[in-house]
């Protein structure tokens, strides 16, 4: 494997170092400066939340000091109440008037039980009607005077309304109507009643009045403070309304949500934990942030800061939390983690485009220093094994000199040198030692399978002798002859073609002998009779087909099959008879791993002698690329298959 290599081994090792030491730095730095950012990015938030929380309250603050500077104001409860009390003077008289009588078209009163009204009546009602007037609007314009001072110039509220008990209310700023009103549709007048005096501060809510006069949609919601108005004597006489943008109480969140430095949000949460800043927001937020908010201390101002995931978008977030007792609304302001990091990603960017190149300098340096000292080793291993007997002893290896730079790696290429100068006496020897084996064993197995093929045909002639078969004796003379001539040639390979010649001239001789009870059928492709086979490998295989098949009733039928498969030849012999007996198959399965292991020649016999021979000869000529498997057939029969490596053309 190339990860065992010397080379791969020290380019890895120094390169491991270079990228441990590498690594180890960025990791430390990053986790460093991810930490430092984030101390930093918490530090920033709770600052920035404290800062428009102070902001929030001041808002809310000042339109506190708006309403009790018109509480506090003696004049304008005094003109209120006589604003108020004269409205329902003139109110209470045109109701007793309509009671007493009804109006003429010219607005008299007619008495009940006459025909025209008493005239001095009339003249008293017209007076004290047309007074009325003069101190109504006199209260009227005092009390718009009052109130506009109180607004100011720098607009500390945008409208004040102050609201009677029986009704009415009236209105400066924008707004300077006297209107009544529906006591239901003002349920803050209640709530103060019922509650500790105090002052009650609403949620954003959409004012159409107001909008009118501001035409962003940031004008569209507006915040009311509300606080009782008391008489000299501390007894409520009203209720005060001191109304602001909400644009404007929001101002600093606002600002912090268009310009803050990491692209963070705000939230302003009510008392009940409903999201009232954004006016506009997400209903599944505002349940998670409830649930956050509720933890916090609400005694008094607290704040803290934890991890936060946000159930909208399913981003880690930092959560920076602020409560106002004196309001009580909380701020919470977020920013993405992937936001907050995004500039040291920037950087670690820049780092690693700067260390990528060191790093890359590094590699380079550390694979030139492997190279320098394994490739000297190449070049011995290249010479190792591009060793061929061709040169041995040859000038060509005694020319080759190493000159690495390393003199240990020098005397090791020079010593191989002299190493294979003796190794080609050594060689010489063994070669022809091992011919002279290789030639012997071959002769011995083929010398086994002459006598072997001798005492079955001579016992194929006795029997027909004896049976006085004349004329076929004859002709099987003749075949017998042909093959007795090609077992005594001095050919050990022979090509498939001869073989099979011979091979059929058995099989004649035993069709003679038995007529039309045998049969055989030989399928073998025309390129491979040209193959060059050990003479003697088929026919002993026939032999034993047509042994095992006549302990059967005939028909008896042989088929011969040849085929290339991939790179090797294949011959299978099979018959139709009894099969291989399990005992015997296991028996003759066990002397060719005897032969396989131990390497020996089979013994000469007569019964299985052939295909142990057959084995033997396969296994000295093709080694591990020999074929050879018995087997039986499930439907009757058997065959063995022999085969070698393809001649190269």
């Amino acid at each position: 494997m190339i990860f065992k290599t010397m080379k791969t081994a020290l380019f890895l090792t120094y390169s491991s170092i270079i990228l441990i030491v590498f690594a180890t730095f960025v990791l430390c730095f990053y986790s460093w400066s991810t930490r430092q950012l984030r101390d930093q990015a918490t530090s920033t938030l709770e600052s920035f939340g404290a800062s428009i929380q102070e902001q929030l309250v001041q808002q809310i603050e000042q339109l506190n000091r708006v309403s009790l500077n018109v509480m506090y104001s003696n004049l304008v409860k005094l003109r209120f109440a006589s604003y108020m009390s004269g409205n329902a003077l003139s109110v209470d008289r045109a109701a007793s008037a309509d009671s007493d009588g009804d109006r003429d078209e010219g607005g008299n009163i007619d008495s009940p039980g006459s025909d025209s009204p008493t005239p001095s009546v009339a003249a008293d009602d017209a007076s004290s009607a047309a007074q009325q007037r003069i101190q109504q609007n006199n209260d009227a314009k005092v009390l718009t005077d009052a109130l506009t001072a109180i607004i100011g110039p720098s607009r500390l509220a945008e409208q004040i309304y102050l609201y009677s008990f029986n009704g009415r209310y009236y209105g400066t700023g924008f707004d300077n109507r006297e209107q009544t009103y529906d006591p239901e549709d003002k349920p803050f007048i209640a709530q103060l009643l019922q509650e500790a005096p105090g002052k009650i501060v609403s949620d954003p809510l959409p004012d159409l009045l107001l909008s009118k006069y501001y035409s962003s949609v940031d004008g569209k919601y507006s915040i009311s403070l509300y606080r009782l108005l008391y008489n000299e004597y501390n007894v409520p006489i009203g209720a005060i309304e001191v109304k602001q943008y909400a644009y404007r109480v929001f101002a600093s969140a606002s600002d912090f949500a268009d310009s803050n430095p990491y692209d963070g949000h705000i939230y302003v949460l009510n008392s009940a934990g409903s999201i009232i800043y954004p006016f506009e927001s997400d209903p599944e937020l505002s349940e998670t942030f409830r649930d956050i908010a509720a933890v916090a201390d609400r005694s008094n101002d607290s704040s803290l800061s934890l991890p936060f995931m946000d159930p909208v978008t399913g981003e880690k977030q930092l959560l920076s939390l602020h409560y106002s007792s004196a309001t009580g609304w909380t701020t919470i302001l977020t920013t993405s983690e992937s936001d907050l990091f995004l500039s040291l990603r920037r950087f670690t960017l820049q780092l690693f485009g700067t260390a990528f190149l060191l790093l890359a300098l590094g590699i380079a340096l550390s694979f030139y220093a492997a190279n320098k000292i394994t490739n000297p080793i190449y070049r011995i291993r290249r010479a190792v094994r591009n060793f061929s007997f061709e040169l041995i002893g040859s000038n060509i290896i005694a020319q080759q000199k190493m000159n690495s730079g390393f003199i240990e790696l020098d005397e090791l290429y020079d010593a191989f040198q002299s190493m294979s100068e003796r190794l080609k006496l050594s060689l010489d020897h063994l070669l022809r030692a091992e011919s002279q084996s290789l030639q012997a064993r071959i002769s011995a197995l083929q010398s086994q399978m002459n006598p072997h093929f001798l005492f079955n045909t001579l016992a194929t002639l006795q029997e027909m002798a004896e049976q006085r078969m004349n004329e076929p004796l004859i002709s099987t003379i003749e075949h017998m002859s042909d093959l007795l001539r090609y077992i005594a040639s001095k050919e050990r390979l022979v090509p498939l073609g001869e073989e099979l010649k011979h091979t059929i001239h058995f099989l004649d001789i035993h069709k003679i002998r038995f007529g039309e009870w045998l049969t055989y059928r030989v399928s073998v492709p025309e390129a491979l009779l040209t193959q060059t086979v050990p003479k003697l490998i088929v026919q002993p295989l026939v032999e034993n087909s047509i042994k095992f098949s006549s302990a059967l009733a005939p028909p008896w039928r042989i088929e011969l099959i040849g085929s290339v498969i991939g790179s090797h030849w294949q011959m299978e012999v099979r018959d139709y008879g009894r099969g291989f007996e399990p005992e015997q198959l296991h028996r003759l399965n066990a002397r060719l791993a005897s032969l396989e292991k131990e390497g020996g020649l089979p013994a000469l016999e007569l019964n299985g002698m052939g295909l142990l021979n057959i084995y033997a000869r396969l296994n000295l000529i093709y080694g591990e690329n020999k074929l050879f498997c018995i087997r039986n057939h499930p439907e009757g029969g058997a065959s063995v298959v022999i085969g070698g490596l393809l001649d190269k053309e």
